[in-house]
Parts: C-alpha cells; structure tokens; sequence
C-alpha cells in the first residue's frame, strides 16, 4: 500500500502528471483532474488510490492498462477507444461514462457503484455505449 510522505501533492494538471509519470512516479492518490483533457496520455500502471475525481475528464484513446482507479469517482468521463486492458475500477463510483471502442478486457469491478448498482464477482461490466 501506497504511504504518501507528508509533503505530498496530487499532481494539479496534465502537465504536472505527464511529467512526474515520465519521472517514475506511479501512485497519485486524491488526484483531482475533472474537465481535464487527458486524451491519448499513457499512464499504464499508475494508480491514483483513493479518492481521486475524474468527472467530465477526457480520457480517449489514452493507454490505461492496469490503472488503478479503485475508490476513485468517475463521472461524466469518456473512455472512448482507450486501452483499459487490466484496468480497475473496484470499489469506484461511476457515472455516465463512455467507453466506446476500447479495450476492456480483464476490467476489474468488483464492488463499483454503477448509477448506484453494486456489481458482484460474476457481473459484467454494464455498457458503456450511451
């Protein structure tokens, strides 16, 4: 588990982010980036733990793959055509997303409110095709 040392920051935009990723840096907990324009970033593996918000971000065609986005909040967030191969979203709140296009295998959701439908072991991933 993640220890943030005690002058932790989240990174406060694109920028900031793509650069402390470039820099080795994978573990982003409490990250608010709502309205962000994060089309076609890679941040494959990073994990932005508990209590970050995406709501009306822009994730399409980013690479994802096994992100972490556990306990997060995700609203309003396009996923169009992204690679989301391995990512989670257990635990998350999510609303009116999309996903159109994008790689959604091995997706993890276990315990994710959907619109307020908690999704068990052997749920499938509710569409995302709105």
């Amino acid at each position: 588990m993640f220890q943030a040392p005690d002058d932790y920051r989240p990174p406060a935009n694109r920028a900031e982010l793509e650069a402390r990723y470039a820099a080795g840096e994978r573990s982003f907990p409490e990250t608010e980036l709502s309205d962000a324009d994060l089309s076609g970033i890679v941040l494959d593996g990073a994990d932005f733990g508990k209590h970050s918000w995406f709501a009306d971000a822009n994730f399409t065609r980013a690479s994802l793959r096994g992100t972490s986005f556990r306990e997060c909040n995700v609203k309003c967030a396009d996923f169009s055509n992204a690679d989301l191969t391995g990512a989670t979203f257990e635990l998350a709140a999510i609303e009116s997303i999309k996903a159109t296009g994008a790689l959604r295998e091995g997706v993890k959701v276990k315990g994710a409110t959907f619109y307020g439908c908690e999704l068990g072991d052997d749920d499938e991933l509710p569409s995302w095709e709105w």
